[in-house]
């Protein structure tokens, strides 16, 4: 095979990808009842996987965001600087260990935008903890509820179905950091310390909580919504059983965003 039929294959198999996924998110009862993705696992870890990056990005731009929106110095403790008990017993020795960073200032002024791209930088790792966590979770209520109101279907399948609905948080996701950036580019920081900027913050995002509750509201719907159409067609299930089974997941989800 040739590398122009080999880029055409691969073209190909984009654009399928891509009229799934279209489906999955418009008419998720036609998709699990005809797409080939439908019950591939494979293609179920590779969108808990893209979403997954997506969230774990997410977190780097809301740095990015904290950084180029709040213009603020702030006043902390200076981390280089041993405890002032240490200093004052060994502080005046000069061939003390301790000596060289005992004349360090004991407080130190740092740029807040910087501080809070550095925090944010802490969390990346739950881009993907937190999305697995969601899938697998999600998986499980499918399942069990399934059987439990007297559907069939394989665990595989249950995950299937689980990793398609994962595909609306991309949406929370993009109104949240419009929302925070939005939020912040209309706020004046005056805080001269991390606490102070946090009462600053709650109250930029009183501003935003209405909207950012919408957008949680529409997209665990939306999640219901592909959720009873895979569990209706995969597990054999009417569309009211699949419907409660999906609503037990949403209502879940609505009770830890409220």
């Amino acid at each position: 095979m040739s590398l122009h039929d080999d880029v055409r294959a691969l073209l190909r198999g984009g654009r399928s990808l891509l009229r799934a996924i279209e489906t999955a998110l418009l008419a998720p009862r036609r998709f699990f009842a005809e797409s080939p993705h439908r019950d591939s696992l494979g293609a179920a870890v590779a969108i808990v996987v893209f979403v997954a990056a997506a969230v774990t990005l997410g977190i780097v731009l809301l740095g990015g965001i904290l950084e180029a929106t709040v213009d603020a110095t702030v006043t902390i403790d200076n981390p280089d600087r041993p405890d002032g008990w240490v200093c004052e017993r060994l502080g005046n020795d000069t061939d003390a260990p301790m000596y060289d960073a005992c004349q360090e200032p004991a407080r130190i002024d740092r740029d807040l935008g910087t501080m809070l791209r550095e925090a944010t930088g802490e969390f990346l790792h739950y881009g993907f903890l937190g999305v697995g966590i969601w899938w697998l979770v999600a998986g499980g209520i499918v399942h069990v509820g399934a059987r439990l109101a007297g559907g069939r279907g394989s665990i595989g399948e249950s995950l299937s179905v689980a990793a398609w609905a994962l595909l609306p948080e991309l949406f929370r996701l993009a109104v949240g950091l419009v929302g925070i950036y939005y939020a912040l580019s209309e706020t004046t920081v005056r805080a001269t310390s991390p606490e102070g900027f946090r009462e600053e913050l709650l109250s930029a995002f009183a501003a935003i909580e209405g909207p950012l509750l919408v957008a949680s509201l529409l997209t665990i719907a939306w999640q219901w919504w592909i959720l009873r159409g895979g569990i209706a067609e995969r597990h054999d299930l009417s569309t009211a059983a699949a419907g409660g089974v999906a609503g037990v997941f949403a209502v879940i989800t609505v009770l830890l965003v409220s």
